[in-house]
C-alpha cells in the first residue's frame, strides 16, 4: 500500500509538488557541480599524474583458494532452488592445507593479539586492513596506526560480542564472523591522534557487524576486513561501525560524507517522492491504472 503524504487535498499536493520541484533544481545544481568536480580532478590527473598518496583505486588480493562446486543440502529448497550449502561436505574438497577447526583459532589468536599488534608475526608481510571506507592499510602502517589509539581505554567496559566462528564453504582459507559491541565511553579517546575528546558517558551500542580473515598456506592473516553494518537500525551510532560509529554515537561525527549518518541523495529523494506519486496513479510495482 502506497504512503500517503501529509495533508489532504490540495494541502498535501503542493507539498510534494514544493519538495519535488526543490529536488529538482537541488539534483540540477549537484550535476553542474559534479561535472566541474570532474574536470577539475581530470585536468590535475593529466597534469600531475597520479599522487603517490592516494590509495583509494586499488587491485583487491587475488583469490588464492576457492570451491567451484559446493555440496548443497537436499533437505530444504529456496524458491525451487538449492540454496542451502553443506558447509562440512564442501570443505572436504578443499586444496588449503589448514583444517577449519585450527583456521578459527587462528582467527581467534589473532583477535587476542589485538589483531596482530601485539604479536605482528600472526599477520603476513602482504597484510591489508580493508574497512568500509579506510584501506587498504598496509602492515606497518596498519599496526602504527591501530596501535596509536586504545579502545579499551577510551571504553573500559567495552563487550565485542563475538560470535559465529565460520569458515567460508567458497572460499576455505577465509573465516567469517559477527560483533554486536557495545561500551561506555568513561575514558579519554585518543583520536585523531594526538587530540583526547574527554569522556562523554555515553554508552555505545553499534549495529551487528560483519568481519573476515583471510590466511595464506603457512596461516598467516594476509587480510582483515572489519566494521561492515549489516542493520543500520541498530544501536545509536547512526548505522556506521567501528571509529565512524563511535564518533557519532558521542556527538562527534566526522567531517566527511563517510563519516556520516547515511541519508538519501538529493537524486535518490527525488526519484522516491516521484515513484509515490505515481502509485497515487496506479502506477508502480503490483499496481495498475485500470484497477483505480
Amino acid at each position: 500500500m502506497a504512503l500517503a503524504p501529509r495533508g489532504e487535498g490540495l494541502v498535501g499536493w503542493y507539498s510534494i509538488l514544493g519538495h519535488i520541484t526543490s529536488d529538482v533544481l537541488v539534483v540540477s545544481i549537484q550535476a553542474f557541480s559534479s561535472f566541474l568536480i570532474f574536470s577539475i580532478e581530470r585536468i590535475a590527473r593529466l597534469l600531475f599524474g597520479r599522487p603517490s598518496t592516494d590509495y583509494f583505486d586499488f587491485v583487491p588480493h587475488a583469490q588464492r583458494f576457492r570451491i567451484d562446486q559446493p555440496v548443497y543440502k537436499n533437505s530444504r529448497t529456496f524458491a525451487g532452488k538449492q540454496g542451502e550449502i553443506d558447509v562440512d561436505e564442501s570443505l572436504k574438497s578443499s586444496t588449503y592445507p589448514i583444517k577449519a577447526e585450527e583456521l578459527i583459532e587462528r582467527t581467534k589468536a589473532v583477535l587476542e593479539s589485538s589483531f596482530g599488534v601485539k604479536n605482528p608475526d600472526l599477520i603476513a608481510e602482504d597484510f591489508r586492513f580493508v574497512a568500509p571506507y579506510v584501506g587498504p592499510l598496509g602492515k606497518e602502517e596498519f599496526i602504527r596506526t591501530f596501535g596509536s589509539f586504545s579502545l579499551e581505554q577510551a571504553l573500559p567496559d567495552l563487550k565485542e560480542n563475538y560470535w559465529g566462528f565460520n569458515v567460508d564453504p567458497l572460499e576455505p582459507n577465509r573465516v567469517w564472523w559477527w560483533s554486536r559491541p557495545s561500551g561506555t565511553h568513561t575514558g579519554p579517546l585518543m583520536f585523531p591522534p594526538p587530540s583526547v575528546i574527554p569522556p562523554t558517558g555515553v554508552k555505545v551500542q553499534w549495529p551487528v557487524q560483519a568481519q573476515s580473515m583471510l590466511f595464506n598456506e603457512q596461516g598467516q592473516c594476509y587480510q582483515l576486513t572489519v566494521g561492515y553494518p549489516c542493520d543500520r537500525q541498530i544501536g545509536n551510532t547512526g548505522g556506521l561501525g567501528a571509529v565512524f560509529g563511535l564518533m557519532h554515537a558521542i556527538k562527534k561525527p566526522l567531517p566527511f560524507q563517510e563519516g556520516q549518518q547515511w541519508k538519501p541523495s538529493p537524486l535518490y529523494r527525488l526519484g522516491m517522492r516521484v515513484a509515490k506519486v505515481l502509485e497515487r496513479f496506479g502506477y508502480g510495482p503490483g499496481l495498475s491504472p485500470k484497477k483505480q
